[in-house]
């Protein structure tokens, strides 16, 4: 692909340097002047995810009197609402999708040797399915590369299929939509005069493509980021600049960062220094795992929203990437009592209701009793032979779920935002029994929901939706690239140790990283040379030689600056001194932490933490005797002298205080004797 010149669109580009505020400035100025000439209703505003339309309708709404609203949407939001005008096959839940790949895949016979050995791994419909996704949401046709031309092969043979049975895939809204737009019917879809386009530097090929022939002959300005493109450029190198040409273009005047928190987003993103905005914080909070590093964190927040005007809404807390470290994050606050929000779908896996389902389910796919799984919750057998007798499976297994007292179940033993994401589950699995009842190419057997029910909770997918989600005030808990262009008062960047930040490049598990590095067909930005680095990023935080490894150590620190540019007024940059292995290796903070603590007088480490709350002041009484007891152990395997009057005199104060606390305090006392056992080698209940 050739970059300079390679795709004109009519409009105007508005560059704006680095940071949240400018984005959100040059987004209300241009706003405020479409306004002049158009009617609000008549001004679309296109943002470049759908995690940030809330906050651009938040931002663009105060240029609007009363109750009016900006239109504001997101391309793939956009697309799914073209396509529901003009076509009649039904779009696909991710999770639906899913099961049907496994089901296509299953039988399916690859070309290459590379591939047809790659199947029979237990993970391989996981990992094709990813590459899959990738090339569908781009598009892109590989040429070079056989395995990459097979896996497209049996990507459009997937997509024919479904086709066939009037379904498609989420992968296909934008390209599917793009036809319509490029079609007779456009006139039907588009009802504006104006478009404004905010993280512009995020769009890719496709998107570029949809967005010119969506505006048409409307007026248009695009708004780009300077440095802070994420999701493109893990795709192709450079500013977005050396892809597309505007008739006009314009760079809005730089500012200084507003805080210290900006600041060091800015120092994150283009390793310039600023002046210190002496207003806001930046804490460096260490701990010596990465549990006690999550119950720090929790620890702080509780400090923060006891303050009279902090809400848990106010606050963010970011992790490199989607999937697993996102939930065991919400799981460990969630433990503390704190509500969260997050964008991150879960799966099945750890729903005490869908294991109830599921158990279920099992007994009603058995053929007979003795085939029934010995685990899972008791089942009643006459309810299980009236579900037996009913001709539909839905239907079954909502009169199940009700005469079960399921819905009961749930509101009593899970607070109220755990009984908000299992009942969510459970229509989820709902709708899967539906789903196999409409679909007359799927059995719709009680055999056939329990492979899909088996397979959502063994997998337990965890992912980013690609449509908007409502949040409800808990504390943000997602990747950075969700809080991109969002503000929050205070921002905790967790894992800022070196393997995580930059870590090693992860493409996917198909191929070794080796070998991806040297795809010039991988979608994704892969085969590079030393002038694509310097043309994508202003910072160099690593020596090495290979053009591969300097890239993604940047874009790694890039996604740092994005995270950090959330936080309004405090941030906080996480980390722990250990790994959770058996051998406990020392971790190294991250260089880009270390480099900030370095060059940013402001970036400063965190006091020791006020105790303030019950589970913080019980881990702080059971950490008294494990020092302790870890105390007289040195000193029996290391030749050392502890005093055991002062220990003595501490466990002591210990007990006083266990005696004024009641029934807690009997509580508290009976764990510090299973902790002294453990730690004698005794086990007990």
């Amino acid at each position: 692909m050739s970059k300079a010149g390679h795709h004109s669109i009519n409009g105007e580009l508005v560059t704006a340097p680095f940071g949240t505020r400018n984005v959100k400035a040059a987004a209300r100025a241009t706003y405020a002047d479409y306004l002049e000439k158009h009617d609000s209703e008549d001004v679309l505003v296109i943002t470049g995810a759908p995690t940030s339309t809330d906050t651009f309708r938040e931002t663009l709404g105060e240029e609007l009197p009363g109750a009016a609203t900006p239109y504001v949407t997101s391309l793939v939001v956009h697309a799914t609402d073209v396509l529901n005008q003009t076509d009649d096959r039904v779009i696909l839940s991710d999770a639906l999708r899913r099961e049907l790949l496994h089901r296509f895949l299953a039988d399916y016979e690859w070309d290459t040797a590379y591939l047809q050995h790659a199947s029979e791994q237990p993970s391989f419909i996981e990992d094709v399915d990813a590459v899959m996704s990738t090339i569908s949401w781009q598009t892109v046709t590989p040429e070079a590369t056989p395995e990459l031309r097979d896996i497209t092969g049996a990507l459009d043979a997937f997509q024919e299929w479904l086709a066939e049975h009037d379904h498609m895939e989420r992968g296909q809204l934008i390209s599917d939509a793009l036809g319509v737009l490029t079609g007779d019917a456009r006139d039907e879809v588009v009802d504006f005069d104006a478009v404004l386009v905010v993280e512009f530097e995020e769009f890719m090929p496709l998107d570029r493509a949809y967005l010119d022939a969506l505006v048409g002959d409307c007026e248009l300005v695009c708004i780009g980021e300077e440095n802070a493109s994420v999701r493109r450029t893990w795709v192709e190198p450079g500013p977005i600049t050396e892809y597309v040409a505007f008739t006009e273009s314009r760079r809005e005047e730089s500012k200084p960062p507003s805080s210290r928190p900006a600041a060091t987003a800015a120092y994150f993103a283009e390793g310039t220094v600023p002046t210190d905005p002496e207003t806001g914080s930046v804490s460096v909070l260490a701990t010596d795992s990465s549990d006690e590093q999550l119950a720090e964190i929790a620890n702080e927040i509780e400090a923060l929203v006891a303050q009279q005007d902090w809400r848990y809404g106010d606050i963010a807390v970011a992790t490199k990437q989607s999937g697993g470290t996102v939930t065991d994050t919400i799981e460990a606050l969630e433990r503390t009592g704190i509500p969260t929000d997050s964008t991150t779908v879960t799966g099945f896996g750890d729903d005490p209701a869908i294991r109830e389902l599921l158990a279920a389910v099992r007994y009603l796919a058995a053929d007979d009793e003795d085939e029934v799984a010995d685990h899972g919750p008791d089942l009643d057998a006459e309810r299980l032979a009236c579900v037996r007798e009913m001709d539909n499976l839905e239907e079954g297994i909502r009169w199940w779920a009700t005469d079960a007292g399921l819905k009961e179940r749930i509101a009593e033993r899970a607070s109220p935002l755990d009984a908000r994401a299992q009942f969510g589950n459970v229509r989820r699995a709902f709708r899967m029994a539906g789903f196999l009842e409409d679909t007359q190419f799927l059995d719709a057997t009680w055999e056939s929901f329990e492979e899909m029910l088996e397979r959502a909770h063994e997998y337990a997918p965890q992912q980013n939706q690609t449509s908007a989600t409502d949040l409800d005030g808990g504390v943000r808990v997602d990747h950075l690239q969700a809080i991109k262009n969002e503000s929050f008062r205070a921002v905790f960047l967790v894992n800022l140790v070196d393997s995580e930040y930059p870590g090693d490049p992860f493409m996917t598990r198909l191929f070794p990283t080796e070998r991806v590095a040297s795809m010039p067909d991988y979608p994704g930005a892969t085969d590079l040379d030393e002038l694509d680095v310097d043309a994508t990023f202003p910072t160099t935080s690593t020596a090495s030689s290979r053009p591969f490894a300097r890239y993604h150590t940047e874009h790694a620190r890039r996604r740092l600056a994005v995270g950090a540019g959330a936080a309004d007024e405090h941030l906080y940059c996480c980390l722990y001194e250990y790994e959770d292995t058996a051998l406990e290796e020392r971790a190294q903070a991250s260089r880009f932490l270390t480099d900030a603590y370095d060059r940013l007088p402001w970036v400063t480490e965190s006091d020791d933490p006020h105790i303030t709350s019950e589970q913080a002041a019980e881990e702080f009484l059971l950490s008294r005797v494990d020092e302790a007891l870890a105390a007289v152990r040195r000193a029996n395997s290391q030749g050392v002298t502890v005093s055991l009057d002062e220990v003595e005199a501490e466990l002591g104060e210990i007990q006083d205080l266990l005696d004024k606390s009641g029934a807690r305090g009997d509580e508290l006392r009976e764990a510090l004797r299973a902790r002294v056992e453990f730690a004698n080698g005794e086990v007990r209940r």
